[in-house]
């Protein structure tokens, strides 16, 4: 399995897919990496094979997805059932467990305040740092980058519509772009 540093180009925007219609389009995007906001545990293998005969890599938000908990447990049955290769959490254990699985882990931030400005320097300065943040709103992600100096990629997400605005985050020193917003898949 590569690693998102090698998955995730300069300047990728990456299809976060919050309806299961909008599955195929975002499977025809150039992006190596699809984002699952959405659907249950009973979605998973149907989207997984969808995803992997698209050969792209297939990263589920377990705090999102109906049927299973973003815990220890949940996360080995993803690894052992092989149905993505990764997940994005709120959660540093579930983030954490997924590290410890071999999976890609994406710790998503809501930088809201100082204080989870806080919690994410003890993380960092921890041994266990995930592949990658996402930080939302995206508009944050650049005084994330000049506040927390990690080797970890940054993914900039949410309330990015317009393709100016993901060019300013590029410029700031975003490394990929998560979004919803269709028109900039392609």
């Amino acid at each position: 399995m590569p690693n998102l540093d090698e998955l995730i180009e300069e300047y990728t925007i990456i299809p976060a897919v919050r309806d299961l219609n909008d599955l195929d389009d975002a499977l025809k995007t150039k992006s190596p990496i699809v984002f699952l906001l959405t659907g249950s545990i009973l979605d998973l293998e149907g989207i997984s094979s969808k995803v992997r005969e698209a050969q792209k890599a297939l990263m589920i938000n377990v705090d999102l997805l109906e049927g299973i908990a973003s815990d220890k447990k949940g996360i080995e049955f993803l690894a052992k059932k092989r149905f993505c290769d990764g997940i994005i959490s709120t959660k540093t254990n579930a983030v954490r467990s997924a590290m410890k699985e071999k999976m890609l882990a994406i710790q998503r931030v809501f930088l809201i305040d100082s204080g989870v400005l806080k919690s994410i320097r003890d993380l960092v300065g921890s041994t266990s740092v995930p592949d990658a943040f996402e930080i939302l709103p995206a508009i944050a992600a650049p005084y994330f980058i000049e506040n927390i100096h990690s080797k970890a990629l940054v993914i900039a997400g949410g309330l990015i519509t317009k393709r100016r605005e993901a060019e300013e985050l590029f410029e700031k020193g975003v490394r990929g772009i998560s979004t919803s917003a269709k028109e900039l898949w392609f």
